[in-house]
């Protein structure tokens, strides 16, 4: 295959940013073991953090119960009046592994590493202004929004970006905040940090500036995004957590959007480890031509860029493509697809399928299969090319789905079987691995 990229990839990325909107992922060292800060979680030992891809929720119509106490102590009504909200959730969850794994560490995880061991994965606080830039270009004004979002607990540890808490896990950093990803076991990170204008030129432009989770993936950091609660290969080492950088968003009608931006790299962000900015392009394609059309949103983005720690040259290419296919009311189906290449280190590439069904407003039936592959061990720490295969199935329950306080509780059973091609599981000794799993989180 060839590494260098041609007039044709390069073609591209300048189409994309001729249209004015431009995106881009953060940047990871050729010679750092591995794309990103994962964790290889052979010897408890990791290459780095995941990254939150995806947003919290929009805020919903009824008032979360922050903003209902807030509300009640006379607080709620200016922030209201300014468009400004504050939520957050708090989630912990409990993991068993059949094999008992040396160290009581999980192989091959991002998030849900430790074995019989009840885990604060995540207390997150959100500030939030969401901007209407298409409202804005109707009336011809500009407006200013953004979003603060603070996390503390394991999963920050595995999620830091480089320069902003960080630890030596993160690809690029020596020395950091914290001595280790694992010491303290929890520990605080700002996830989100940006500032969104409104731009009223054609049929709205919006800019965004600062630290944002990626686009890439069809799952995210948030747990509330999420079906399950273990997440697969793809959002663990085939894309980054977190960009720094500047990103436009303009919708061409109704059926296309665009975005595009560049960062300083797949999960850097004050520090850059390599000092050259990358390229991110999103495109999205709601069809409204007809009911059936309607029911699919397909996305497909392309990272492209230098992101090996001191090494400007060798561009990383990764395109990601996330289909959805609401079915029913009931029925949802999603596709993700990975395929990614760094220079002289290796390729890897893999597809998972999702599905839910609503059962009832208590239930949700969940499941996931995957297949991801790494051709020369780049993204899974392993010498040579490994496949990976795993299939999980869980159950969503909101136990309290009429109580305007008891529908922001869920909790999340699952069961989980993993298969390597070769020796990964339990410190690179088994070919299995089956875990079961439950979690919970609340939404206020």
């Amino acid at each position: 295959m060839v590494h260098r990229k041609g007039m044709v990839r390069a073609a591209a990325c300048a189409a994309l940013a001729c249209a004015g909107i431009v995106r881009a992922g953060e940047g990871v060292a050729a010679q750092d073991q591995g794309p990103f800060f994962r964790p290889l979680m052979l010897d408890d030992v990791a290459t780095a953090p995941a990254a939150d891809h995806a947003a919290a929720p929009a805020p919903a119509a009824t008032p979360k119960p922050l903003m209902s106490v807030l509300d009640k102590a006379g607080i709620a009504k200016p922030l209201n009046d300014a468009g400004i909200n504050i939520y957050g959730f708090v989630e912990g969850g409990y993991t068993y592994s059949a094999s008992a794994p040396p160290g009581n560490v999980i192989t091959g995880r991002v998030f849900d590493t430790k074995h019989e061991r009840i885990v604060l994965d995540q207390l997150d606080l959100t500030i939030e202004r969401v901007i209407d830039y298409a409202a804005a270009a109707k009336a011809g004004k500009f407006d200013i929004g953004g979003r603060f979002e603070a996390l503390y607990g394991w999963d920050a540890g595995l999620i830091h970006s480089s320069g902003l808490y960080d630890n030596p896990a993160t690809l690029g950093v020596s020395k950091g905040y914290y001595s280790s990803r694992t010491q303290p076991e929890n520990q605080f990170d700002i996830n989100q940090a940006y500032l969104d204008v409104a731009v009223p030129l054609g049929t709205g432009l919006r800019v965004r500036a600062g630290k944002f989770v990626t686009p890439l993936g069809a799952e995210v950091i948030n747990p509330t995004g999420n079906a399950l609660y273990s997440h697969s290969y793809l959002f663990g080492f085939a894309i980054p957590f977190t960009q720094t950088g500047i990103i436009g968003e303009y919708k061409l009608n109704d059926d296309w959007l665009i975005d595009a931006g560049i960062t300083r790299g797949w999960n850097q962000s004050i520090r850059d480890n390599n000092g050259s900015p990358d390229f991110l392009g999103t495109v999205t394609w709601t069809p409204q031509e007809s009911d059936a059309l309607k029911k699919w949103t397909v996305a497909v983005s392309l990272s492209e860029g230098p992101q090996g720690t001191h090494d400007n040259h060798d561009w990383w290419t990764v395109i990601d493509i996330v289909a959805t296919y609401a079915a029913s009311d009931k029925v949802t189906l999603k596709l993700n697809a990975d395929y990614g290449d760094a220079p002289h280190s290796g390729q890897w590439y893999g597809i998972a399928g999702y599905a839910s069904y609503v059962l009832n407003p208590v239930v949700t039936l969940n499941a996931r299969a995957e297949w991801y592959s790494d051709q020369n061990g780049f993204t899974l720490g392993l010498v040579g090319a490994n496949n990976v295969y795993e299939a999980t199935v869980g159950v969503a329950i909101t136990p309290f789905p009429n109580n305007d306080i008891g529908k922001n509780l869920v909790i999340r059973p699952e069961v989980r079987m993993d298969y390597s091609d070769k020796r990964f599981y339990d410190g690179a000794t088994d070919h299995y691995q089956f875990t079961a799993a439950l979690d919970a989180y609340f939404v206020f």
